[in-house]
């Protein structure tokens, strides 16, 4: 134990000794100001070893490249890219932009196509259920698609200003990862002294406008209508009426005006031809008469055959009594206006008309006289003013015509829907064939019929077109029901005197069919070509906001690609010796007090550390501490 102890104490004091001569001496900051006095002797060689706050800075500045040029060394492949900007590169970059104006295009001519009708080889049942459903799906994919690209221009614009000497500011990094409806409210989050507040503020409501056109998909879809379509697959029997010069035309007694008039309350104007009292724009009547149907077919089926046509227009005036005079004012020929007079009188005011047939090659002029009517006042007085109507029918042509029809599924049921007039054939005779089979269907030249009513408290069947409630005839719509009513006699006496021939009518077969004809309303046209017309003009903006990278001088890829991801923004941030100062003072802050730190002027391009190095660095800082990136060089 003694001698234990004798060798540590020799230890101890050796140790203290050692401690005596390492000590670090302490210094004030007073002995930086005024430095403790060299020893004698050794002041020419401090003279010459003291070094300049220049030579610091540039030793300060050689260590730390040699500190960046070891850390390059040490990173991986994987971290250090080149750089290379070309033409294709940026191409792939503006993807969007580039599909959002063809699928906008192309939607513009489907729709286009769609109020014309388009058919497509997809079962009627399938267009009609899931049709709009479909449409609107991909005009909402076309909307997203459209706003992508309106994305991606905007980080190239910000992207290639980021990039410039002068700047700008980085809020647009946030604005430009903030959802479409949420950027008016990033921008108004800036401080009022903001650089780019009013900028952001006034593009947001593209966004605004480009999301709410999401809205009218829905119009779009419901506008959708979708119906059978067949080519002439099959074949029908029916009858041709013609005008057979060999025979001349023949009084078969069949069928009678008041025949016509039964026949009536079971007619559709569309059945008719072009009914001026059905069809809004049109100033005169064309009738149609189509070949006759005789073997059945299914609803919507339709046939093609030869036909006649003629067109009919029809004036009404009030005359001022009967007599000649009167009658004769408003167009009466004087021939019939005598026994016009008789036919009339014995009406005795009963609802009636009278006939008054004259003709020539080119046309018929048939006068009508009202009985029974107040249209033109005087009812309950000695004097008398009837309405009388004067018609010219002309124009008669021999045509190709498309018949549709409809059916309940009985035979019984099967009626003419919807005439076409395809192509004329050739002229019509209208002295020896329509104007014999009018006078043999009115009993005339000159003749007169009562008009009771089929159902008590109405008008004839004939005359319904003339009435806009069946009960009374309407001074404005006489004229254009008198014109529908001459159509069906048309029809009436081809019936009667024509030749008649037996045939088979192409036919379109719609049960064998599995073509639809799919169609759009017009408002439903007007509203999609609208969006479609707002895209299209951002997708063109957003190609033509590429060019200013398709130009630039240096790669502003890096830029562009911190405006669409926050990671890669967070990134620069944390390598910025001066915009990440102060940041993990924020951790607890509101999210628009963090972008108003960041809204300040800042350039994104190479560091000047790393200039003149092999292998360049990145980063985010003040303008003039920042140059531009080059193609071809490494960066990390």
């Amino acid at each position: 134990m003694g001698t234990d102890q004798a060798e540590k104490e020799p230890l101890r004091s050796q140790t203290s000794s050692n401690a005596k001569k390492m000590s670090i001496p302490t210094f004030r900051h007073s002995d930086l100001r005024h430095p403790p006095p060299l020893p004698v002797g050794e002041t020419s060689h401090q003279t010459e070893t003291e070094s300049t706050p220049l030579d610091e800075a540039s030793k300060h500045r050689n260590s730390r490249r040699s500190m960046q040029s070891t850390t390059s060394s040490s990173l991986t492949n994987s971290t250090i890219r080149e750089i290379t900007e070309t033409w294709t590169v940026i191409a792939l970059k503006m993807k969007w932009s580039i599909i959002a104006l063809s699928l906008n295009g192309i939607l513009i001519l489907f729709v286009y196509n769609l109020q014309n009708g388009l058919n497509i080889d997809i079962d009627r049942a399938v267009v009609a259920n899931y049709g709009g459903v479909a449409l609107e799906l991909v005009l909402l994919i076309c909307n997203i698609i459209s706003i992508w690209s309106l994305e991606e221009a905007a980080s190239c614009i910000f992207g290639y200003l980021l990039c410039q000497k002068s700047g700008f500011s980085l809020a647009v990094c946030g604005y430009l990862q903030t959802p479409s409806f949420s950027k008016l409210a990033f921008s108004q989050t800036l401080s009022l002294t903001s650089p780019s507040r009013k900028v952001l503020t006034r593009i947001s409501f593209i966004w605004i406008t480009a999301e709410a056109l999401k809205l009218l998909t829905p119009f779009s879809a419901i506008t959708i209508r979708a119906k059978q379509f067949a080519m002439f697959n099959d074949v029908s029997d029916c009858i041709y009426f013609v005008q057979d010069d060999v025979t001349g035309p023949v009084d078969r007694g069949w069928p009678t005006f008041a025949a016509e008039g039964g026949v009536t309350e079971y007619v559709f104007g569309s059945s008719l031809g072009y009914m001026r009292s059905e069809v809004p724009g049109i100033n005169v009547t064309t009738a149609i008469y189509p070949p006759t149907l005789i073997s059945p077919l299914n609803n919507g089926d339709t046939i093609i055959g030869l036909g006649f046509s003629a067109e009919i227009f029809s004036t009404c005036k009030c005359a001022s009594g009967i007599n000649e005079a009167a009658f004769v004012a408003v167009g009466v020929n004087r021939n019939h206006v005598n026994k016009t007079i008789s036919l009339l009188t014995g009406m005795k005011q009963k609802m009636g008309i009278t006939f008054g047939l004259e003709y020539d090659e080119k046309s018929i002029q048939i006068s009508n006289v009202f009985s029974g009517v107040s249209t033109c006042g005087g009812a309950g007085t000695d004097i008398i003013l009837p309405l009388v109507c004067t018609t010219a029918i002309y124009n008669h042509n021999a045509i190709m015509v498309e018949n549709t029809f409809m059916t309940d599924g009985t035979t019984a049921s099967i009626a003419p829907d919807v005439v076409k007039a395809m192509e004329i054939v050739g002229p019509g005779n209208i002295e020896n064939w329509l104007a014999f089979g009018l006078n043999c269907l009115i009993e005339g030249p000159v003749s007169g019929f009562l008009l009771p009513p089929t159902v008590p408290g109405q008008v004839n069947p004939l005359l319904w077109w003339t009435t806009p409630n069946l009960i009374a005839i309407d001074r404005a719509a006489v004229e254009a029901g008198m014109e529908t009513m001459y159509s069906v006699l048309f029809k009436g006496s081809i019936q009667r005197t024509y030749t008649s021939m037996a045939t088979q009518c192409p036919r379109k077969n719609t049960l064998n069919s599995h073509v639809t004809t799919m169609e759009m309303l017009p408002e439903g046209v007007f509203v999609t070509q609208i969006m479609l017309a707002v895209q299209m003009a951002i997708s063109l903006c957003s190609i033509a906001a590429f060019v200013v990278w398709f130009f630039s001088p240096n790669p502003i890829g890096p830029a562009v690609r911190a405006t669409s991801e926050s990671v890669y923004l967070m990134t620069l941030l944390t390598s910025s010796p001066h915009l990440g100062v102060g940041l993990n003072e924020l951790c607890n802050a509101e999210t628009y007090a963090i972008w108003q730190r960041l809204d300040v002027i800042c350039r994104i391009g190479e560091s000047l550390d790393t200039l003149e190095e092999d292998i360049g660095k990145i980063i985010v800082d003040k303008p003039s501490l920042v140059r531009p990136v080059q193609n071809g060089k490494k960066y990390y």
